[in-house]
């Protein structure tokens, strides 16, 4: 018997080739294409949420502050002061300076505080002890600790500082609004720091007490709070600087702006005097063309930077006979 051997069959192995020098630089094109198309979109997603956090915040905001006239029959002081004053805060016989003299005491955003379920933090402060204000880092060791600790509930997610390392602030409440000739009616200009604003015809200004009656020009009609990226923060330790909780003084409203210049009209210089004294005239915001405002009735509106500058000030007034029926 032949037996036949038959051979395995030739494989043919087909050489391997790697990618050309265009055909990777045509490949890594149309990745930085994509990119670049889908780069825009996440950021515009990613502020567009941003933009919603911080319009919930303001939201928060106004709960908190109808609660409080609810249990107390007015709205809260935009801050409290002890000593001899005017009506709108200025320490009595001081003509036309800005002598700082009275009590450093806590602003609206503390005493809001056990509506905004912070209850265990309200009672960190010692309201008999002087708060820490801007000007001298000066306070009660117990009101300053409470003072510099973060609260996330006055930042707005799109401000750069908005981090651990600051306790930040982006929700200034309003004094009131009009030309440099109406805070010089309301009372004596400041001529020691220029910049600064004062108002009486608003819902928040020295030892205020305004009740919602007090609001004849419609409370859907006037501001109580509004954005700003004005604040100089305060880094923790630091002597210089506003927080949530910085203290008023006499002729320093830090956590209080009017309706006089344009929003977003300050140039913004981080760290320096010119934010600080220019932060009472200016609200303002990191979102594009405008900010947010709170509105009496508990409603929050974003105001185009470019409206109407008499409008925009008369929003701040609550009974200057002059209702602007709606804003843009």
């Amino acid at each position: 018997m032949r037996l036949f051997r038959f051979s395995q069959p030739m494989r043919i192995v087909p050489s391997q080739r790697g990618f050309t020098l265009i055909e990777l630089l045509v490949v890594i094109a149309i990745i930085a294409v994509l990119i670049a198309l889908l780069l825009p979109a996440v950021q515009q997603a990613r502020e567009a949420a941003r933009r919603s956090q911080c319009k919930n915040n303001l939201k928060q905001l106004g709960l908190a502050l109808h609660n409080y006239h609810d249990t107390h029959s007015t709205f809260p002081p935009g801050w409290i002061e002890g000593g001899s004053t005017n009506a709108i805060g200025r320490p009595t016989g001081t003509t036309g300076t800005c002598t700082a003299r009275g009590t450093k005491s806590a602003m609206w955003t503390i005493m809001i505080l056990p509506f905004l379920d912070e209850t265990p933090r309200y009672n960190e402060f010692d309201f008999n002890q002087a708060f820490r204000t801007i000007q001298t880092g000066t306070g009660s060791t117990t009101n300053r600790t409470a003072q510099e600790r973060r609260n996330v509930k006055f930042e707005c997610p799109s401000d750069p500082n908005s981090s651990a390392r600051f306790a930040n602030i982006n929700y200034y409440a309003v004094q009131g609004g009009g030309d440099y000739n109406t805070m010089i009616a309301l009372g004596q200009a400041c001529t020691a720091y220029s910049p600064r604003r004062l108002y009486s015809n608003g819902v928040f200004y020295a030892s205020s007490k305004v009740r919602f009656r007090d609001i004849t020009d419609g409370s859907s009609n006037c501001f109580l709070v509004g954005e700003t990226r004005y604040a100089s923060v305060i880094y923790p330790g630091a002597t210089y600087g506003i927080t949530w909780a910085t203290g008023g003084w006499a002729d320093l409203p830090n956590l209080a702006s009017a309706t006089v210049d344009p929003i977003n009209g300050a140039t913004f210089i981080p760290g320096t005097t010119y934010n600080t004294n220019y932060s009472t005239s200016y609200f303002g915001s990191h979102h594009i063309s405008g900010a947010h405002f709170l509105m009496g009735d508990g409603s929050v509106r974003f105001v185009n930077q470019n409206m109407d500058t008499v409008t925009y000030q008369r929003s701040g007034a609550i009974a200057d006979g002059l209702p602007i029926g709606g804003l843009p």
